[in-house]
């Protein structure tokens, strides 16, 4: 009996669905899980840094009790999984990044400092275009994965 196992994208992308699980913010689940040589390194989720009170915590968006559209308190998942390969002193160059939304252009002006290779995104959250385009414009390959993780 022949038996079909998930690619490597959908495997990653898989975990990244468990790390989504951990994020404390109110308004949407974004995980991130960084590869290198097929292994992972680090994973990130969504949330206010470390040390305040989450948003699940205290049942409101941090954001909404600023009563501020410009007051952004939440690190994004990517931003918080390259944190870890910093803090750790892990090397993500040549990497991948596996995200469930779309890329804002400050991460993707810090994929492309780090020296990333590849993005595989699955839209759960659709923002805009920019950070695709700027990964892009800085030969960064991005893949986009349908809802079940297939290309």
């Amino acid at each position: 009996m022949v038996v079909k196992r998930p690619t490597f994208d959908e495997t990653y992308m898989e975990v990244v669905d468990i790390i989504a699980r951990r994020s404390t913010c109110l308004r949407k689940k974004v995980g991130a899980v960084i590869v290198v040589d097929r292994r992972i390194i680090a994973h990130g989720y969504n949330g206010v840094v470390s040390g305040e009170e989450h948003c699940c915590d205290i049942g409101v968006c941090r954001k909404d009790l600023a009563g501020r559209e410009d007051y952004k308190p939440c690190v994004h998942a990517e931003q918080n999984a390259l944190c870890v390969c910093a803090k750790r002193g892990l090397a993500v160059q040549g990497g991948t990044l596996y995200v469930n939304a779309d890329i804002c252009v400050t991460c993707a002006k810090l994929i492309v400092s780090c020296a990333l290779n590849r993005v595989i995104i699955r839209r759960d959250y659709r923002g805009t275009e920019e950070g695709i385009n700027f990964l892009l414009q800085h030969d960064i390959q991005v893949d986009i994965l349908g809802e079940r993780g297939t290309k």
